[in-house]
């Protein structure tokens, strides 16, 4: 599990990279002290993501930690009681689940945003988190990734390959669950706030 978790983390760093350059070529970034997608509710992230990132809050500051965690916590015990999320089954199974979540948790921020509009946890972000802004488009103009509504240009696949980093994290998805003696890869996703306040590798 650690050299998978080592081999997730270069893979998150080289997402950096090439979203750096191609952002730069093109002339797009994020607004300044906007933090928008942050502070609207939750987006689903990869199991990888979440046992990613909660070994990586072993390493954050106990301070920060404990108060990212606390507030997790009490996000989670909101949703509960909303009959979106449940402990007992942290994994989302299908699109409808997780647009459900999204809706019914629009008022809430990330547990990792601090008070002045900055990201606590921003060197160990999941990878949605990293190359989240501009619309990626493939060919004919395809959408591979639906960006921000205050971005006015795009970047194109050719200059940002999500096709090979979308291969590249779904094989690595396939050796985490053949480790764990799983066939197939199971089609589930979880929140941040489950992935730092749970432990959720009985779930593989």
């Amino acid at each position: 599990m650690n050299q998978l978790l080592l081999k997730y983390k270069a893979f998150l760093k080289a997402a950096d990279r090439r979203f750096r350059h191609a952002t730069r070529k093109h002339s797009v970034g994020c607004r300044e002290e906007c933090y928008e997608c942050c502070a609207t509710g939750f987006f689903d992230i990869t199991l990888l993501d979440a046992l990613y990132l909660h070994d990586a809050l072993k390493r954050v500051p106990a301070r920060i930690r404990e108060r990212i965690i606390a507030r997790a916590n009490e996000q989670l015990d909101i949703l509960e009681k909303k009959n979106v999320f449940s402990r007992k089954a942290p994994l989302l199974r299908s699109v409808p689940a997780i647009n459900a979540l999204a809706r019914k948790s629009s008022d809430m921020s990330c547990p990792a945003l601090g008070d002045n509009g900055l990201c606590l946890i921003y060197k160990h972000r999941p990878h949605v988190c990293r190359i989240f802004g501009p619309t990626i488009r493939g060919m004919h103009r395809k959408v591979w990734l639906k960006g921000c509504r205050h971005f006015r240009a795009d970047i194109p696949d050719e200059d940002f390959g999500m096709v090979e980093q979308f291969v590249e994290e779904i094989n690595m998805k396939k050796e985490l669950f053949e480790k764990a003696g799983r066939k197939g890869i199971p089609d589930v996703d979880t929140i941040i706030p489950a992935a730092v306040a749970l432990d959720l590798r009985k779930w593989i």
